[in-house]
């Protein structure tokens, strides 16, 4: 990209980013003016008052949840390069799948512990701890970033890692959890993507953080900022929900068998669920593919930016913060030019099958022309029609199964497919620099994990179809 190109599409980008982070308070105003309505129905559809402010109100604590994902996903890296280096991510990929088992466990038992609006509380309260934590002890002078580079305690840059992780993965899953768990299918098709446009603007003012307070603040000094957010504003959130959305708006699915559903089962029954469900597994085939393919692509663009960064983690962090806001702007003006309306006129059958379409044709791009510029834009395209169409329509997937589908097995899917995908997908990269297989073999794998994704979509799209027509729960 020219100089002259590259100002005036940094001009553009920041007008957006700037569009986005005052979309929050503009959208309070037109609320109390009645303005909001006409425009949600011109881009997501016909609402209801009591849905209107139900999926505005979701959308606000997804914001919050969201928004520090993308902060806390922005110095990740970055961490983990200061402590550890760059050429071992990979190996990081693999060992956060070792720690899926006892976090999904402890989750799955805070489950059966907790209604499902107090788990919010309990975990905020967790990761509040964890991430106020790990602030005080990264930015240590002795140990910490600050400190030279041979007296860092790398264990800081493993445990990081491993906790942002595990945030990304369990609240984002237990959101959603709680939403299809409160959502009936008709108003999913409308409200899972205004819920998903407040997300985008919470990861564009995320990554904006970081992007323009890394080089002030310090990389370490966003872990406060992040712990003192999640233990404040979502349990804030949260209680407010309760006390004002009605609670008939709260009841979601109603179908045959589903209502007696009230014993507690433990963690196992979440996995064994997984297991032996065929649709389950089917998701899981959804949101591991994704990630095998984006995680092939991921580390590639991993290598190039720590080349770029030689070795300096603010300016790592700057760099992916950069990354994160054109991924969630592409993202944004997807869901606010009608992306969603574009997902209701195909049906969710063709939006869940349309997704690995799009990534066989990143797959050849990446072959033709593996670059630092490419695999930027690649990966911007990818995760930014992910967030926008394939998140969710994947989500509308849990509204017709049970509550143990819907939280225990929903975890399993999401953080154990999660993790073995990105594993996997390590595991590729790792024959490529570690073995020196060709690139020619990494496109055939990852082209045959997006076909088989093709034909499990169209599985799913089906088997939701005939549920929700007959009234019944799927598993």
């Amino acid at each position: 990209m020219d100089t002259s190109l590259s100002y005036y599409w940094e001009t553009f980008t920041w007008l957006l980013q700037m569009g986005a982070i005052a979309a929050l308070p503009v959208a309070i105003i037109l609320y109390f003016t009645g303005h909001l309505q006409r425009i949600l129905t011109a881009i997501y559809g016909t609402f209801t008052r009591d849905e209107r402010n139900k999926f505005i109100s979701y959308g606000v604590l997804f914001f919050f949840i969201i928004g520090i994902y993308w902060l806390l996903r922005c110095i990740k890296d970055p961490t983990f390069n200061a402590f550890i280096g760059s050429q071992y991510t990979w190996m990081a990929k693999i060992v956060s799948l070792a720690v899926i088992f006892p976090l999904v466990a402890g989750y799955s038992y805070l489950v059966d512990l907790f209604p499902r609006h107090r788990l919010f509380y309990a975990m905020s309260a967790i990761y509040g701890a964890l991430f106020l934590g790990l602030w005080f002890l990264v930015q240590s002078p002795t140990f910490g970033i600050p400190a030279p580079e041979g007296q860092r305690w790398a264990m800081l840059g493993w445990v990081a890692y491993v906790v942002i992780e595990s945030f990304g993965s369990l609240m984002v899953v237990l959101f959603y959890s709680f939403m299809a768990d409160t959502t009936t299918p008709e108003a999913g098709k409308k409200g899972f993507f205004i819920t998903a446009t407040f997300a985008q603007i919470g990861a564009i003012f995320g990554s904006t953080v970081v992007a323009k307070a890394s080089h002030v603040l310090g990389t370490e000094a966003l872990y406060m900022v992040a712990g003192l957010v999640i233990a404040i504003c979502i349990p804030a959130m949260v209680r407010f929900i309760m006390w004002f959305i009605p609670k008939d708006e709260l009841s979601g699915y109603q179908a045959k068998g589903l209502a007696s559903e009230k014993k507690k089962t433990g963690f196992v029954e979440g996995i064994k669920l997984m297991v032996m469900q065929p649709y389950l597994m089917g998701i899981f085939v959804v949101v591991s593919a994704f990630e095998v393919v984006a995680t092939v692509f991921d580390l590639q663009f991993k290598v190039f930016i720590a080349e770029f960064a030689k070795g300096n983690a603010d300016v790592y962090a700057a760099y992916t913060g950069e990354f994160g806001v054109y991924v969630n702007v592409l993202a944004l003006l997807s869901l606010l030019l009608g992306i969603g309306n574009l997902g209701r006129r195909i049906g969710l059958t063709l939006s869940l099958a349309l997704m690995p379409v799009l990534m066989i044709i990143n797959i050849v791009v990446m072959e033709v022309a593996p670059s630092l510029a490419v695999v930027f834009w690649v990966m911007v395209f990818s995760k930014g029609i992910n967030y926008a169409l394939g998140q969710p329509s994947k989500e509308q997937l849990y509204i017709p199964t049970s509550r143990d589908a819907k939280y225990k097995s929903k975890a399993w899917v999401d953080t154990f497919g999660s993790r073995f995908s990105k594993a996997t997908g390590s595991g590729i990269m790792g024959l490529r620099y570690g073995a020196g297989a060709s690139m020619v073999m990494v496109t055939a794998v990852t082209f045959s994990v997006c076909i088989f994704w093709f034909l499990v979509a169209l599985f799913l799209g089906k088997k939701h179809k005939h549920a929700v027509e007959r009234n019944e729960v799927v598993c």
